[in-house]
């Protein structure tokens, strides 16, 4: 009798208005959170390539300055005037680094009211983001580093767009309020024979490059390239070890391969690595 008196009860609470009120509250909570994972998706699936490509560039430029130890950039002096080809070397890596900063913005700008934490990748590259951000790492303040991102930005009615290079060196040279934008930036490129300037450029792209190898393992929208880690100082390779791939980045796998010169298995491109999983190689027909 006291069984089917407290079922009768439950019975009659759950088919009432207060269970319907619970029931209610639950489709809501499940829709809400079912919503915050599609929108954090929809935001990372749009950005994340415009993100990785930029970023690629960048690493591929600042590959190529490392191979010839940045003799591209040594042999020239920071122009005094607005003359088109004595800003051309420095204006490409300047804006090599505003596209990317760029893009990171757009980022921003959609996602005020996303959160990532429902998405592994959008997870990822937060960290990244802060990593690159954190203030051993960046190479300019992070207010300037934003502003020289938004001073290439045009907003078409409800489209954001990043400027063309043909653009940002049109606005750079014709107004002297953009051009103090990027005047912290300019002042590292145009002093490059400093082995500091040097060092925070080499150490920034290396945690760039882990990002590309890491958001596209497989480099279906990015390009496979090797790393620098016999240019990085000692001081630069205790920093990647100890603090940004254990405190910031501890998912990136084999993140040796960006600092150590013995190390370097994963300087093989992966899409012609032809190993096995327990690492012994097969024969290429």
């Amino acid at each position: 009798m006291r069984t089917r008196r407290w079922t009768n009860i439950l019975v009659g609470v759950v088919g009432g208005g207060f269970g319907v009120k619970i029931l209610d509250y639950s489709y809501k909570e499940i829709r809400s959170k079912l919503d915050k994972k599609i929108n954090a998706k929809t935001i990372v699936d749009k950005h994340l390539d415009p993100i990785l490509k930029s970023a690629d560039e960048l690493v591929g430029k600042m590959r190529s300055l490392a191979e010839l130890d940045f003799k591209e950039l040594t042999v020239s002096f920071k122009p005094q005037t607005g003359d088109f080809d004595a800003w051309i070397p420095y204006l490409n890596i300047v804006y090599l680094f505003a596209q990317f900063w760029a893009r990171i913005q757009i980022l921003r700008i959609e996602s005020v009211f996303v959160n990532f934490a429902s998405n592994d990748k959008g997870i990822k590259l937060q960290k990244f983001i802060n990593a690159l951000e954190s203030s051993r790492s960046r190479i300019v303040d992070r207010s300037w580093q934003r502003g020289m991102g938004e001073a290439i930005l045009k907003f078409d009615g409800k489209e954001i767009r990043v400027y063309t290079f043909k653009e940002f060196v049109d606005e750079f040279l014709s107004s002297e309020k953009n051009k103090k934008w990027f005047n912290p930036l300019i002042e590292i490129i145009t002093n490059i024979k400093l082995k500091k300037n040097r060092q925070t450029i080499l150490f920034y792209g290396s945690i760039l490059h882990s990002l590309v190898d890491t958001l596209d393992p497989k480099h279906l929208v990015t390009k496979y390239r090797p790393s620098w880690p016999n240019k990085l100082s000692k001081k630069n390779v205790r920093d990647l070890k100890y603090r940004v791939f254990r405190e910031y980045l501890p998912f990136v796998k084999e993140p040796y391969v960006y600092y150590s010169k013995k190390n370097r298995s994963r300087n093989i491109d992966p899409r012609k690595d032809t190993r096995t999983l327990s690492g012994f190689y097969q024969v290429s027909l």
